[in-house]
């Protein structure tokens, strides 16, 4: 599974992406629902630094979280 700490893939996430890619009509092994939520949390990972990025270079305003 993924190396990222901060998301730990679970039965129930890949059970969920087996029924997504199904209804895009998509190959949906449980290997294939693997690689698809490793490659979106690496998206989202690359995503976040990106944002980190032009926060610090001043390009965007910093992102205020709700509390």
């Amino acid at each position: 599974m993924t190396q990222n700490i901060g998301y730990q893939i679970t039965d129930q996430d890949i059970e969920t992406t087996i029924r997504f890619l199904k209804a895009e009509n998509k190959p949906c092994t449980r290997e294939d629902a693997i690689k698809h939520l490793e490659e979106k949390a690496a998206l989202a990972h690359m995503a976040a630094h990106k944002i980190v990025e032009d926060e610090q270079s001043g390009k965007i305003d910093p992102v205020k979280l709700k509390k």
